[in-house]
């Protein structure tokens, strides 16, 4: 009884439930108009969680849709429209640790030095910076922070962590085979430190990072590189010590920063325009472009066979070779985009998927003019898919390369020993045992395995080489798994130019060219939903619904370690198989 009562009353919170959020959304769809600027006013743009590349769907609760992450584009955007637009006088940026790459941050920096030329001021207010918030930051005319924080500037460092004494406590051997002296994926389970071919690979990829920031910096506080390097050997810093080096300009709360901005927009203090709401233009003006649409195509997360609906958590972080080749195939038809900008964040993962994956951009490039832009990683995986033959285009902080190959399995005995668990079997074939996680691999079975991962190496130099138009061995000596940062001239072969987002759609407009492009838009693709429309689709489900309602919303903080353990088992892992991926996740911090 007490079940049947517990169960009406869950189908009450339930129907309750979906009519507000179908009340919310009516309301929305009713009074859906173009959004406007209230008067003359600076806007304020808070920059505190991640930065993503590809925008959330539109949520029909306000407040949950507040909450959704700010993408590269929509902030690349809103201050496009912001810079010509009459009503606004100034910017004020306020961020602290927030969650984004290298290349998310060039891209932002260029953003704000873009919207300085506009002459409008720009006022930047910092909550405990890191190294990253302060990079962007230093693009802005004036930069303040609270008396008593502290500026997290020391430099950079990145670290690896390596699993195998934890695994040999629980009786767990992970045997790997991998082509390339560079792709060390399976090291993290094997060694307990780095071998000299990681910290080539690695010191090369953080002294390139390095020298984007320090010159960032330097050219943003009218320093030379030298004293920045020299003032961060003494950080970090606190708020009163950053003032005194003149890394900030001033030392105030939020509102004092703000009456600064005020008085130098010559606007008043209580004027300010929320950017989240000035975000909501953008999207309209995405709605509207029916036929002069250049369609932003995002590429982001691993990359794993068949659906993001196959329990991996949040699709947003993922490539499903299923899905993504649908929305490739529906691009390639839809007449009313003009041209492709392929954005890659991406370390790679399954060698099936992402050869797939090729393939069906192949066939988009034949139908559109394409150029892939790469963000913070475009790697193994996610620099294969590539290389259709277009001109890439990275940021000079952009992680490429690694063009390798990786088969890994757990060999749980030891495990299974502990706890008592035993095994027992019958088999028709020397290598039907092949993946089998009670035994270690036999030398028969390896060899099979090493046989079928030489070739997946070949097939992907190969297509490298011919998307790249060169030779074999020069892409050889590119390849053996390693990561390269795209400001390195030894791997500028793998690049056409470096350049962010308006450099990449320069020479979208040459390679098809395209004419008044003023009258183009750059859209997401495929175009964001109302997310009542998504759950209620025939392929989705409703808890599938209220991840993509809710989620994004109540992200709980986790902690190091587990973030860590988290990293160790991907989803492209867990689905097995041979791996065109990254040998680690690079936090340059």
């Amino acid at each position: 009884m007490k079940k049947f009562l517990l169960g009406i009353l869950c189908g009450f919170v339930f129907a309750g439930l979906a009519i507000l959020i179908l009340g919310f959304a009516l309301i929305r769809a009713a009074s859906k108009s173009a959004p406007e600027t209230a008067g003359e006013s600076f806007l304020v743009l808070r920059l505190d969680s991640e930065i993503v590349e590809r925008p959330a769907d539109e949520n029909p609760i306000p407040w949950f849709d507040m909450q959704s992450p700010w993408t590269v584009l929509e902030i690349k955007q809103v201050l496009e429209r912001a810079a010509t637009d009459n009503k606004i006088k100034g910017l004020f940026l306020e961020g602290g640790r927030t969650s984004m790459g290298w290349a998310k941050a060039e891209e932002l920096r260029m953003a704000l030095l873009a919207f300085k030329k506009s002459g409008k001021p720009v006022h930047a207010f910092l909550r405990t910076p890191n190294a990253k918030d302060y990079f962007v930051a230093t693009a802005a005319d004036r930069v303040s922070m609270v008396d008593e924080d502290y500026l997290d500037l020391k430099g950079l460092r990145v670290e690896r962590t390596y699993y195998k004494n934890t695994l040999d406590k629980l009786g767990i051997q992970v045997e790997v085979e991998h082509i390339g002296k560079y792709k060390d994926f399976g090291d993290s389970y094997t060694k307990t430190s780095m071998t000299p071919e990681t910290r080539e690979s690695m010191g090369a990829i953080l002294d390139g990072i390095f020298n984007v920031m320090v010159q960032g910096i330097a050219e943003g506080r009218k320093r030379t590189p030298a004293e920045i390097e020299r003032l961060m050997d003494d950080g970090p810093f606190l708020a009163k010590a950053a003032l005194k080096e003149k890394l900030v300009d001033a030392l105030s709360y939020e509102e004092g920063a703000m009456d600064e901005l005020a008085k130098v927009a010559n606007v008043s203090s209580k004027s300010r325009s929320s950017a989240r709401d000035y975000r909501k233009q953008i999207r309209f003006r995405w709605d509207k472009n029916a036929d002069q649409k250049i369609a932003y195509l995002v590429a982001e997360g691993d990359i794993i066979r068949g659906s993001a609906s196959g329990g991996f958590g949040n699709s947003d972080s993922i490539i499903a070779s299923r899905d993504f080749i649908k929305n490739v195939q529906a691009l390639k038809n839809d007449s009313s985009y003009k041209a492709v900008l392929l954005r890659i964040d991406s370390g790679g993962g399954d060698a099936i998927a992402s050869d797939e994956l090729l393939a069906a951009l192949q066939e988009l490039s034949k139908a559109k003019p394409l150029v892939i832009s790469m963000s913070d990683v475009a790697a193994s995986g996610g620099y294969y898919m590539a290389v259709t033959g277009d001109p890439i285009l990275a940021y000079p902080g952009t992680i490429t390369g690694s063009i390798g190959v990786v088969f890994g399995k757990p060999n749980l005995k030891g495990l299974y020993d502990k706890i008592g668990l035993t095994k027992d079997g019958l088999q028709r074939g020397k290598n039907a045992d092949l993946d089998s996680e009670y035994k270690p691999m036999s030398d028969t079975a390896r060899k099979k395995l090493r046989e079928g991962i030489e070739e997946s190496y070949r097939t992907f130099v190969g297509k490298v080489a011919a998307g790249r138009k060169a030779q074999v061995e020069e892409i050889e000596t590119l390849a053996q798994g390693r990561a390269w940062i795209a400001s390195d001239p030894k791997a500028k072969r793998l690049t056409d130019q470096l350049g962010g987002i308006d450099a990449a759609l320069a020479a979208l407009y040459k390679k098809g060219n395209l004419t008044n492009t003023s009258q183009l838009r750059l859209v997401p693709y495929p175009p964001t939903q109302n997310a009542l429309e998504k759950w209620f689709s025939e392929d989705k489900l409703v808890s599938t619904a209220f991840q993509s309602a809710f989620g994004g919303a109540f992200k709980l903080e986790t902690p190091a370690y587990v973030d860590e353990l988290r990293k160790g088992l991907r989803p492209a892992l867990r689905q097995g198989g041979m791996l065109r991926w990254m040998p680690y996740t690079i936090d340059v911090k």
